[in-house]
């Protein structure tokens, strides 16, 4: 197992973001593409919440119709809760706590929107994906990740697990205080762990982690044969979905059977119908 799964699952996990940080304002960012309709929604909650658009004032703003929504919720509240629901939707947002002056809370969202690799150069990021905030949070300095904001909670994958991971910023040093080269730089290790977390979150969408059907063991070798389908041109989540009770069994690449069927210069859905047999 890649040394990002293994920092992932490693991580404290609480069912209950919302009760988690007494003193500490609660905030969602919940992204509309997506989550449609998602804003509508905002305004039946139950308790008054504050939405502001993320890219508002950003080099991003002339997507001001699909940026993410800014809410702010009272900690404990049933409105806290709703949103939590709403984040877990198709993996649509990420919930943190503060107790910084809620104004630089949202600067800091704001910063985050530009990173830097040497791949893409300066580009938008999607923070608030829950697979690219783990892979960020696994390897970039958890000081300059997180700023003013004292902890970040990733929604399962499944409607049907219920640990959210919980990411800390921990004690921030007086050398540490506003030090964070910004736009943040992007090594390729952070490229590589938002790979595996990203098929992570899509494969425990279909396998939920307290089915127990597909252990954290079977992960690596799952894993391997999914990017398999993907080099031989199998790269449809559909398919893989009718495949994916095969793959838990064995090494595709290590059977001659399989591996002539993928080679082959059969469409994707013959190669998934042989496979499949």
């Amino acid at each position: 197992m890649s040394s990002w799964l293994s920092g992932y699952l490693e991580q404290p996990a609480t069912a209950e973001p919302w009760l988690e940080a007494a003193g500490e304002a609660f905030y969602c960012v919940i992204d509309q593409v997506r989550h449609p309709n998602v804003l509508a929604s905002l305004y039946q909650l139950p308790n008054p919440v504050e939405v502001s658009r993320l890219f508002q004032g950003t080099p991003f703003g002339e997507l001001h119709e699909v940026s993410p929504f800014w809410v702010r919720v009272e900690m404990g509240s049933a409105a806290a809760a709703d949103l939590a629901e709403r984040c877990r939707i198709n993996r649509s947002g990420i919930l943190l706590t503060s107790s910084a002056d809620p104004v630089e809370v949202l600067a800091h969202a704001r910063r985050l929107l530009r990173m830097h690799s040497d791949t893409y150069g300066d580009s938008l990021a999607r923070y608030y994906d829950p697979a690219f905030w783990c892979a960020l949070a696994l390897t970039v300095p958890a000081h300059e990740l997180h700023g003013p904001w004292e902890r970040v909670f990733t929604p399962p994958a499944n409607l049907g697990d219920s640990n959210w991971r919980m990411w800390s910023r921990g004690e921030v040093t007086g050398e540490q205080v506003g030090d964070g080269a910004y736009p943040i730089k992007l090594g390729d290790k952070t490229l590589a762990a938002a790979d595996d977390l990203r098929w992570w979150y899509w494969l425990r969408a279909h396998e939920a982690e307290t089915a127990g059907r597909m252990p954290n063991e079977q992960l690596p070798l799952v894993l391997d044969n999914l990017r398999l389908l993907v080099e031989h041109g199998i790269d449809e989540g559909r398919h893989w979905e009718r495949l994916l009770p095969h793959l838990s069994r064995q090494p595709l690449r290590e059977h001659s059977e399989y591996m002539q069927v993928l080679r082959s210069q059969m469409p994707a859905f013959e190669k998934v119908q042989r496979l499949e047999v």
